[in-house]
């Protein structure tokens, strides 16, 4: 959205999408350290906004502006503009506002929306862009939220994508806890669960998984109850918080078709029509674990 004053381009407002994983598998860990997955991508816009100034003559170094929470080290909107800078692109300074609503460590890929939302703007607005590579080394989310896919299989570390076709009509009701989940301490902990079970993890059945997506939209397209989704890390985070199971009964409790974890991090998601969410946000908010709630229709 553009506005003017004076017919002088003054604000563009940005808003950023985030993610769910309906389905998150993780396979083998590879050489170079990271781990190959297969996962089923939701994408929905949410409300974290960016407020982007540009052509102004005062601006003469990018400025990055943060309002609502802190966000530690460097953030990925100044690592993307330096990534295309660097790539050749004409870029000139910005002043860039981002107005932070959700949690970090969440698993709904928050950070990586505020990016993809800027690339996709500075694709349209200065033919600026990122090679498939590029994209993946600013973050496994940035690819797929930066697509024009609405759901996406994703293979690889998450930056392999193929269109999974159009979503079931539900919304989302995320529920942020006290406490965040990081990446890399996730995957570091599920390979340490898997080697003091013995267990080997699960070798790349990719096919059968597809088919599994297949099927789950299917049914909730339908309207059929599903339960919990499929998430590898849900048993290991379930052990060292076990607020999610009181969240699994709320969830069922209220009816909703599905619910489970945003991929590696620490927020619930429970999917429904508005109505069925507004009732259950209601009892999440009076549990005391339960740090924040919101809809995305």
């Amino acid at each position: 959205m553009l506005y003017e004053e004076e017919g002088q381009l003054v604000d563009i407002i940005l808003y950023s999408p985030i993610k769910i994983n309906l389905i998150l598998k993780i396979s083998e860990r590879r050489s170079d350290g990271y781990h190959n997955i297969y996962s089923l991508f939701w994408k929905k816009k949410a409300s974290e906004r960016l407020t982007i100034r540009e052509d102004c003559a005062e601006i003469i170094a990018d400025r990055l502006i943060i309002e609502g929470m802190e966000i530690p080290g460097e953030n990925l909107l100044l690592r993307a503009l330096a990534a295309l800078r660097k790539s050749g692109s004409a870029i000139p300074p910005l002043e860039i506002r981002l107005k932070k609503e959700l949690p970090m460590g969440s698993g709904i890929g928050a950070g990586s929306g505020n990016a993809a939302a800027l690339l996709d703007w500075l694709s349209a607005r200065y033919g600026a862009a990122l090679s498939q590579q590029g994209i993946a080394k600013l973050g496994a989310d940035v690819g797929f939220l930066a697509s024009g896919l609405e759901m996406a299989e994703a293979r690889g570390t998450g930056e392999i994508l193929s269109d999974a076709g159009k979503a079931p009509e539900l919304s989302w009701l995320l529920v942020f806890p006290r406490w965040s989940s990081e990446t890399a301490l996730a995957y570091r902990k599920l390979d340490e669960l898997r080697q003091g079970q013995e267990k080997r993890p699960a070798q790349r059945s990719e096919k059968k998984w597809s088919g599994e997506a297949e099927e789950l939209l299917r049914k909730l397209s339908q309207g059929t109850k599903v339960g919990r989704l499929p998430n590898d890390f849900f048993e290991l985070l379930a052990a060292k918080h076990p607020e999610y199971l009181r969240a699994e009964e709320l969830a069922s409790a209220a009816g909703a078709p599905a619910w489970g974890l945003c991929g590696s991090g620490s927020a619930f998601f429970i999917l429904g029509d508005k109505e069925l969410l507004r009732e259950a946000e209601y009892s999440f908010a009076a549990e005391p674990w339960a740090a924040q709630t919101k809809i995305i229709i």
